[in-house]
């Protein structure tokens, strides 16, 4: 005969597994936000010491009293504790509600990536080197996509992936290239901000990333996998974005002086799309790699004698 053995989770626990993954990684974006504005005003240096604030410990500095660069810098400082406990509960509860051993893995590298990120932002201050600020930004967009991969692996899709894909090998070399053309270019975005250089390789990069998005689009909405066209979509919004807030960049911080048009430095108005022009540009390489994962699942090549396994059974022949 043929039985079959039920999930290692209950659908309750794996929703709270998953919503709370969901929650780590949305609260992630209060410690990015604040860093990518710290990075704009040029307010990193403000306090000397870390992880004191002016020798004053972390939850002890008047926080609500402070204005400008102190408030700032401290509510980043703030931010990245805050993260850090969540994501230690998220960690707790795979282990508390018996999350599947990826998942855990998954919630171990989360975690660890988050303790990493705040030593980096440390040793930033501790030995003030742009070059460390620059690694802060492309780590805390390495632990961002992390986070949200996280969230798909504890996913109700992640379980049964249906569909089927034309020109398999072509898809799969996009899924590799994309990814990594969006990291990179996210990586030039940092060299302008941190180092100052490397603005028109920036430009160029965003032409090429940006056509690599469209083949994204056409190659998913020819799949049969509806998931895969969601993903496509994703991509293809977070890569619009982006774009446009790029050209809004550009206009406030270098201006078009053959149309008239000035930047004025500082201004508010530069101050926000710097800062989320950055903020965007994590979310393209977060869309980037989860659409690359769902191409690789989607295209996997599975023995016709185990296609129950995509459905979590175990078959037992008694």
């Amino acid at each position: 005969g043929v039985q079959t053995c039920a999930l290692p989770i209950s659908s309750f626990q794996s929703r709270a597994i998953h919503w709370l993954a969901v929650f780590t990684a949305m609260i992630s974006l209060i410690p990015i936000g604040m860093g990518s504005l710290v990075t704009t005003l040029g307010a990193g240096m403000v306090f000397t010491d870390w992880p004191t604030s002016d020798g004053v410990g972390m939850f002890e500095y008047p926080f609500l009293q402070a204005t400008g660069d102190e408030f700032v810098e401290h509510g980043h400082r703030l931010a990245g504790m805050l993260i850090g406990f969540v994501s230690m509960a998220l960690l707790a509860a795979c282990w508390l509600l018996k999350a599947p051993r990826n998942v855990k893995k998954a919630a171990i590298v989360v975690f660890l990536g988050v303790c990493v990120q705040g030593l980096i932002g440390g040793m930033r201050v501790r030995l003030d080197r742009q070059t460390i600020a620059f690694a802060h930004s492309v780590f805390g967009c390495c632990v961002f996509v992390a986070l949200w991969v996280t969230a798909l692996m504890t996913s109700r899709g992640w379980q049964v992936e249906t569909g089927s894909v034309a020109n398999r090998k072509t898809i799969r070399f996009l899924a590799v290239v994309f990814p990594v053309a969006c990291l990179l270019q996210y990586t030039m975005g940092g060299f302008i901000r941190h180092l100052g250089t490397l603005l028109h390789e920036h430009v160029f990069g965003a032409i090429v990333v940006f056509f690599g998005a469209v083949f994204v689009l056409v190659a998913s909405n020819r799949s049969k996998s509806s998931t895969l066209k969601r993903r496509g979509r994703f991509v293809g919004i977070a890569m619009l974005l982006q774009v446009l807030i790029g050209v809004l960049v550009w206009r406030t911080k270098y201006g078009f002086p053959s149309l008239d048009m000035l930047a004025v430095q500082h201004s508010m108005m530069q101050v926000i799309t710097r800062t989320v022009h950055t903020i965007v540009g994590m979310a393209v390489v977060s869309t980037a790699v989860l659409w690359a994962i769902q191409v690789f699942r989607v295209t996997r090549e599975i023995p016709t004698s185990s296609a129950e396994s995509d459905q979590r059974t175990v078959i037992a022949s008694t």
